[in-house]
């Protein structure tokens, strides 16, 4: 088809001016910046919404910049009836942890490890129930995202589920990820960061996945002696009783969560600590594991302090010194967090991770500074330091308007968002968590990121021309009608008028891409597209020029940015 390949141009970067003028206001003749009403407005929505529309642009400007922020850092801005009508088909985000392991993760009855095996069928049927609580989960994010109102909240979450990197590609993590996203990447997004630190520390999915779990003392010699006697007893071979203590021995410090909590979560890679404090930090740590909240099978586990496992002795951390505390050695690793809460470190490292996402991949140092000192002040309070953020001078600068690049997870949330979706079968309303295996296309599938970093917010990550590709087809399926479960309504097109396709461009521009428009490259283009369907009359001729402009909208440089 044409416009298939006039998207493929249309991705190319090129340089163009804006073709489409809307109507702008000025601003104040105070301002410094050199940004109108509008881009202020944009600008805004670009960095603290899933996605601007025509909708939003308008409520802004009604409100005014600093209302309308006001009113979504309380995280409790009504939601939508779509949200609220699709959402509350999940059973499963309504449940507790044991209540969820009871109604999905216990296998059929007479059928557990030490007795009949499963048959395929049961296996394919426990398999399907097992999967529901994270399916749901992975729906419920995108739901937040295309139909929500709290858009700041689900822009934080989005921040902090990278943050706090978890994938459930590994062991028992898909088990506690619904909790976990539900109480702590969503529920404290607008909360306090050390609030949010601690829960993470605390929760199985983190002491799973960094292997916290696993981390104890390392065994003494009269403990490798018990060890060996009872296996010489059972087995009467020196090889096994080798094999044992060899085993023991290397169960025992583990630097995994130690090594991220200070380089990814807190202090940034190499500042202030050393290896040793690495180190250190493993021993305040240990312990810090997990048991099964109740006896029933298939019980989930929760956090648990085993003192038995802990290291003795006073650990030096930093500059200073975190003592023995016999009577509560718990408390060690809460000292920890405390002092980490409350670091210089900390507070500029959050700070510039934060300006690089909200604001630019190279953020302007002395803005870093001046919301690291908003951090700090605040003790972490997130809206606070979001709304230091936008009040910082260097926010509405010109160099930061359209800065960014979309990841794959915003580039389908704002195509979503801009075509206002439906979804076409309320009776699998999962349909819509499909989309999580294009992100696995484009390499963003929603936690399964391997790597603790989390996924990349910088552009250069995600420029390849393969990646691109994928956003291309994406596209065009989505215009043609080739997603299961989802399709934009016919309705997104009722203001197109049938006798005029002229006009079509700048009404499709204005709801997909409002105050911005297209370049000029990119303007050409449709008006090649629209000439050969001026004289035409045919409703399926109609259908493939209105499909083909959005394709190209959806697929053009000035919709990768925001």
């Amino acid at each position: 088809m044409r416009f298939s390949c006039l998207l493929v141009l249309a991705l190319f970067p090129l340089s163009g001016s804006a073709s489409f003028v809307s109507s702008q206001d000025d601003g104040p003749a105070t301002r410094t910046d050199d940004l109108t009403e509008d881009e202020r407005i944009l600008h805004v929505l670009s960095r603290f919404t899933p996605g601007a529309t025509p909708e939003l642009v308008a409520e802004v400007r009604r409100k005014g910049i600093n209302r309308w922020l006001k009113q979504q850092f309380s995280g409790r801005v009504p939601e939508s009836e779509t949200y609220e009508n699709y959402s509350g088909q999940f059973k499963s985000l309504g449940m507790t942890l044991p209540e969820i392991a009871a109604g999905y993760y216990v296998r059929p009855e007479g059928t557990g490890p030490k007795k009949k095996q499963l048959t395929k069928e049961q296996k394919n049927v426990f398999k399907k129930r097992a999967a529901t609580p994270t399916q749901e989960m992975m729906a419920w994010i995108f739901l937040r995202a295309v139909y929500g109102n709290n858009h700041v909240r689900n822009v934080s979450s989005d921040f902090f589920r990278n943050h706090f990197s978890v994938s459930i590609s590994k062991g028992a993590v898909d088990r506690y990820v619904v909790g976990w996203e539900r109480e702590i990447i969503h529920g404290q997004a607008l909360g306090n960061f050390g609030d949010m630190l601690e829960a993470t520390a605390k929760h199985p999915a983190m002491l799973f996945f960094l292997d916290n779990h696993l981390s104890r003392r390392p065994a003494t010699p009269e403990e490798l002696e018990k060890i060996a006697r009872k296996v010489k007893k059972k087995t009467d071979s020196e090889e096994r009783v080798e094999e044992a203590v060899e085993l023991a021995n290397q169960r025992g410090l583990n630097e995994n969560y130690a090594r991220e909590l200070l380089e990814l979560h807190t202090l940034g890679v190499d500042n202030y600590y050393t290896q040793k404090d690495v180190i250190n930090v493993a021993k305040i740590l240990t312990g810090w594991s997990m048991k099964k909240l109740r006896k029933q099978p298939g019980s989930p586990k929760g956090f648990y302090f085993f003192k038995n496992l802990h290291c003795e002795g006073n650990k030096p951390f930093l500059d200073g010194v975190i003592h023995e505390n016999r009577e509560n050695p718990l408390r060690e690793g809460e000292e920890l967090l405390e002092i980490l809460k409350t670091h210089e470190g900390t507070a500029h490292y959050l700070s510039w991770k934060l300006c690089r996402y909200f604001v630019n991949d190279n953020p302007d140092r002395g803005m870093v500074g001046r919301v690291a000192g908003v951090f700090s002040k605040t003790g972490g309070d997130l809206p606070k330091v979001f709304q230091a953020i936008v009040d910082d001078p260097e926010f509405f600068s010109r160099r930061n308007y359209r800065a960014k690049f979309k990841r794959p997870y915003e580039f389908i949330v704002s195509v979503l968002r801009a075509t206002r979706v439906e979804i076409t079968n309320t009776k699998n309303i999962n349909s819509i968590a499909n989309k999580s295996q294009v992100l696995k296309a484009m390499n963003e599938p929603l936690y399964r990121c391997a790597d603790p970093t989390g996924y990349y917010d910088q552009a250069e990550a995600w420029r390849d021309p393969g990646a691109l590709a994928i956003r291309w087809t994406f596209v065009t399926d989505l215009v043609n009608g080739r997603i299961k479960g989802i399709r934009i309504p016919e309705s997104f097109y009722d203001d197109l008028p049938e006798d005029n396709p002229r006009a079509w461009k700048e009404i499709l521009v204005r709801k997909i891409l409002p105050v911005v428009g297209v370049s000029d490259f990119i303007s050409k283009k449709i008006d090649d597209l629209v000439k050969p369907y001026i004289d035409r009359t045919s409703r399926a001729g109609r259908k493939r020029l209105r499909t083909g402009i959005v394709a190209i909208l959806l697929g053009s440089p000035e919709f990768q940015k925001q």
